[in-house]
């Protein structure tokens, strides 16, 4: 198993939120949040997630980091260190755009905590990625992820059919972006 003592990322704070690097002892946590309620709008979590599965996503995440391509954040409340969602992104293959994802556990929906985690991990991205655009997708019925992107200062770029492996389909999404500020 891979050292966990080495923080692959810096650890940011905000007001509310701790974000760290997911660890693999977080992946029986991490199963949890990942609900139906949850995944419905994710397009590579599948329903339901096993722990299995989210500590080889973690493991993946953690080398992704480590080798300079990926960004993926743990996002715990301050209030009582209880792990609430993640955001992330990053690719091997192409600097350009660099699509994002994120999720939260249904009990801190609506409590603007995304857009505050969102918020501090682009900025962190825009230092640690070599990238100049970000960009996320979301199925065109998810208001709550377009209402998130607009908050983060992304706009509208199109829509296009995205393959959805949890689900084993191809489903239109919205795409919004932001591009490297100057």
């Amino acid at each position: 198993m891979q050292n966990e003592a080495a923080e692959p990322l810096p650890v940011l704070t905000t007001p509310r939120l701790k974000l760290r690097c997911f660890r693999i002892s977080d992946a029986p946590v991490l199963a949890a949040n990942l609900t139906p309620a949850v995944t419905r709008w994710l397009a590579t979590w599948p329903d339901p997630v096993s722990v299995a599965l989210a500590a080889e996503r973690i493991a993946t995440a953690r080398q992704g980091a480590l080798a300079g391509w990926h960004v993926g954040y743990a996002i715990e409340r301050l209030s009582d260190g209880v792990l609430i969602g993640g955001f992330g992104g990053g690719t091997a293959d192409a600097p350009d755009p660099v699509d994002v994802g994120y999720h939260l556990a249904e009990h801190a929906h609506g409590q603007g905590y995304m857009v505050e985690a969102g918020r501090a991990a682009i900025a962190a991205m825009w230092d640690l990625l070599p990238m100049r655009v970000i960009e996320a997708v979301a199925q065109r019925e998810n208001a709550a992820s377009f209402a998130i992107m607009r908050r983060l200062g992304m706009t509208p770029t199109g829509q296009r059919l995205v393959h959805s492996p949890a689900r084993d389909r191809w489903e239109w999404c919205g795409v919004q972006a932001i591009g490297r500020p100057t």
